[in-house]
């Protein structure tokens, strides 16, 4: 993926609170960071109204912090990021005991600028790939059914309605540490990824959700496919984020481009609005400067009338009015302060 740039992807993001949920304990965010890379990330909290949704927060504005600030490689990060936010939840939820006990799954989907990408998860949140029609789930789920399903104790189908299916081996922030799952993938034209929580893979089989992937453009995939969750009972919320890569022979991008030649345009509108200033405070300026140089001449015409009119009444020849001196200094106010 080499001649693709991350900022290129078509991405979507929805979360909704169901229809069985008082509130929304999901979290999701999609960042462009300025390496170049796109990140994306989904969390579903858990531990209560206030702590799953704590938690999930925590997590998510952790990993994008994290990937803002680190120089480390992108897998290392990812590793890195989750292990901060466990560390955050836990310490988090020891300093408020209305909190005990909160903690999150967590998946993460990071595109490089070089043309790989790499996912991370912690718990049941699952990552997708899309690929010539046939949708697979690139993270195992960190929870029991999936564990009896690994060893070959239950079958899908069995897993689908087993009454722990909700109970999570790994979470992110319950306990002091935490194993974070980190895996390159190969990413080629076409491909389309898709990041979820539990409320909607546990409630939409893989073929429905493929099939509304390859009808739909990102955008409208994620409303259907919420939409079809809630259909379905809604019974926890949901949370969808897609990330379309552009096909071969496709439509020429011009994402980096048009970056950069936005960013010119901005800076170039800042340096047209710093000169506009300057020009201002220098108009401002000159004008302060005439009216202080009238306001003197005035002064000084002013005090050559008025010994000019005392030296008259002395030889008897003009009576002094009672405002006499002071008119110039009245018509120079006048100037200075329009009349009313």
């Amino acid at each position: 993926m080499k001649s693709i740039d991350p900022r290129c992807i078509q991405t979507a993001s929805l979360s909704d609170v169901g229809r069985r949920r008082a509130s929304n304990q999901d979290a999701c965010a999609s960042a462009l960071i300025d390496s170049g890379a796109r990140l994306l990330v989904v969390a579903d909290g858990m531990g209560g109204h206030a702590g799953g949704a704590t938690a999930s927060r925590l997590a998510v504005d952790t990993l994008v912090e994290v990937f803002e600030q680190s120089p480390d490689t992108p897998d290392a990060t990812l590793r890195r990021a989750m292990e901060m936010a466990n560390r955050r939840i836990y310490a988090e939820a020891r300093r408020d005991a209305s909190l005990s006990g909160m903690g999150t799954t967590g998946v993460a989907l990071v595109f490089q600028p070089d043309g790989s990408a790499w996912v991370a998860h912690v718990g049941d949140s699952r990552a997708y790939r899309l690929r010539d029609g046939q949708l697979e789930q690139l993270t195992p789920d960190h929870s029991l059914v999936g564990e009896l399903q690994r060893r070959g104790l239950i079958t899908a189908e069995e897993a689908e309605i087993h009454p722990r299916r909700h109970e999570v081996l790994r979470s992110i922030g319950v306990e002091s540490d935490v194993e974070v799952d980190v895996v390159a993938l190969e990413v080629r034209p076409g491909d389309q990824y898709l990041l979820c929580s539990d409320g909607l893979c546990g409630v939409l089989r893989d073929a429905e959700i493929a099939a509304v992937l390859l009808r739909e453009p990102p955008e409208a995939a994620a409303r259907q496919l919420v939409d079809a969750a809630n259909a379905r009972g809604g019974p926890d919320n949901v949370t969808v984020q897609i990330a379309r890569v552009p096909a071969a022979g496709g439509p020429v991008c011009r994402g980096r481009a048009a970056v950069d030649a936005l960013g010119a345009l901005q800076r170039m509108q800042r340096w047209h609005l710093i000169l506009a200033v300057l020009l201002a405070a220098l108009l401002v300026l000159a004008l302060l400067w005439g009216l202080l140089r009238t306001d003197g001449a005035a002064g000084a015409a002013a005090g050559s009338d008025g010994a000019a009119a005392r030296a008259d009444f002395a030889a008897g020849q003009t009576p002094i009015t009672p405002w006499g001196a002071a008119l110039p200094c009245a018509d120079a106010l006048r100037r200075r302060l329009p009349q009313a």
